[in-house]
């Protein structure tokens, strides 16, 4: 192995530093430069001259090593940070921060601020928008959500586009009260607004239709955004890079609003998170019948539509995937099933005449709406149900006979796949399964309904217990002989 004498001889030093970058933690780069520093002279003096080395600098590692930084990075561009936590704590206050590193803003290229501490905000961006940041590219600025109902003269502005902020592509903003202005076409890639109070609707509009370029786009949580303009109409925008969209705990109108305004065909992930949302039929209609455009070409098969349900004692929360998009409602018991019905509705409504989705059911702790299972019409085919401890009693007896409504027919008819918890009822839940197997495909020397046509045999059964349940096994095979069968240990 050679010692540092033998790599000096070996590596020039500008080689050695850039190795020596890759070495520093970003969270202590001061302890990880004294490391090096203590090596030999020869790298002490690379590690004190090379300005690379002092670029990223970490307000907790103090004013005097901010300022040392701030002067050895020379003219190299620099990456601020104020992280928060309490590995990282730090002394000084984030707008101290931003006021020692403003005269050299031109230098700026990415600024990170997570503070649990009342920021004038104000003050703290007014120097970045008099000078300008022409160079920076990254901004995440969290903040406190206790102190974002502060005076409005607390409230800082941030310019993208020909602003102060012209070259900037990443921008994430959580919990901060700050307004943002665009003037000009931006070179925004991610845009993400989380628990922003102050942002109105035509603001975030006004991001959307000056970003071309756009890549990821989050708009969580904030209050402000509301249609206050009943006949403000706006072109639909088209992105040709944007992959990901995170639409979350907003109005349901503004949600509808800006989905049908975003046209983005290569979209990968689609997330929509709802809580206690007014009828959904507001937000899923024909204005965003566009999202469904992927599923609906001609040849592709359907996605897998995969739903699952928990119902808790005040809320039920829904998941809903198929394809690339994700909804997730939180809603209270007596209307959660109707939103999961508006849902459907939409995806079947909006997917062509010869639309079939194949469906993954999946049912956690209690199950008593009966909603959740009768939502399901011709368009979708239930072929997997995943059924919890105590969802047993309704669910497969729910499975047992044919639709009251239309007696010509079995509910599910396609269902091919079952995974049933049995402990801890599982004598109870083992008797509950054989009743509904025979019931719905029948046994020798049993007299089967003739109300209805027999259902697709299962194809496979999955049971989860503590305890290897043979004699189940075996009652279930004698009413069909061609299951697979697959036992887990849930212990």
């Amino acid at each position: 192995m050679l010692g540092h004498g033998h790599i000096n001889d070996i590596l020039p030093g500008e080689l050695l530093c850039r190795i020596f970058r890759l070495f520093l933690d970003p969270y202590h780069p001061k302890r990880d430069r004294c490391r090096l520093s203590l090596v030999c002279r020869l790298w002490c003096g690379w590690v004190q001259g090379s300005a690379s080395l002092w670029t990223d600098i970490i307000a907790s590692e103090g004013l005097g090593y901010l300022r040392k930084s701030l002067e050895r990075s020379k003219d190299a561009s620099i990456e601020l940070s104020y992280p928060g936590g309490t590995r990282t704590a730090c002394t000084m206050r984030a707008d101290k921060f931003l006021q020692e590193a403003s005269p050299h803003v031109a230098r700026w290229q990415s600024l990170s601020i997570d503070t649990s501490y009342p920021v004038n905000w104000a003050e703290a961006l007014a120097p970045l928008e008099e000078k300008g940041v022409p160079n920076i590219e990254t901004v995440n600025i969290f903040g406190e959500p206790a102190f974002l109902r502060t005076p409005t003269g607390l409230t800082g502005t941030i310019t993208i586009g020909n602003g102060a902020f012209p070259k900037l592509k990443n921008i994430r903003l959580r919990a901060v009260p700050v307004t943002i202005r665009v003037t000009g076409l931006t070179t925004l890639r991610s845009f993400a607004l989380r628990r922003i109070p102050e942002v109105p609707l035509r603001a975030v509009v006004g991001v959307l239709e000056n970003s071309p370029h756009l890549e990821q786009l989050e708009v969580e949580g904030c209050d402000g955004l509301k249609i206050v303009e009943k006949n403000w109409s706006v072109r639909l925008i088209k992105f040709e890079r944007l992959t990901g969209v995170v639409l979350g705990g907003l109005d349901a109108a503004v949600t509808n609003f800006i989905l049908s305004i975003v046209h983005a065909p290569n979209c990968e992930r689609l997330i929509i998170n709802l809580t206690n949302p007014p009828p959904l039929s507001v937000l899923f209609n024909a204005s965003i019948s566009h999202l469904l455009l992927p599923f609906r070409e001609d040849g592709l098969e359907r996605p897998l539509l995969d739903v699952a349900v928990e119902e808790d004692v005040v809320c039920d929360y829904i998941t809903i995937q198929v394809g690339y998009i994700g909804i997730d409602i939180c809603a209270s018991r007596d209307v959660a099933s109707s939103h999961l019905n508006n849902v459907l509705s939409w995806i079947g409504d909006y997917s062509g005449s010869e639309a079939s989705y194949p469906v993954s059911l999946t049912f956690y702790f209690g199950f008593e709406d009966l909603g959740y299972v009768e939502a399901f019409g011709p368009k979708f085919s239930v072929k997997h149900i995943d059924v919890s401890e105590s969802s047993h009693a309704i669910l497969l007896e729910y499975l047992s006979h044919p639709r009251r409504q239309n007696s010509s027919g079995w509910p599910f008819p396609r269902l091919e796949d079952l995974d049933c918890h049995l402990d801890s009822w599982h004598k109870i839940a083992g008797t509950r399964l054989l009743d509904m197997l025979t019931a719905r495909y029948g046994c020798a020397g049993t007299e089967q309904s003739v109300e209805a046509e027999t259902p697709t045999p299962l194809r496979s059964i999955k049971l989860h217990s503590t305890t290897r349940p043979d004699e189940l096994i075996r009652r279930i095979q004698e009413i069909l002989s061609n299951v697979e069968i697959t036992w887990v240990d849930d212990s």
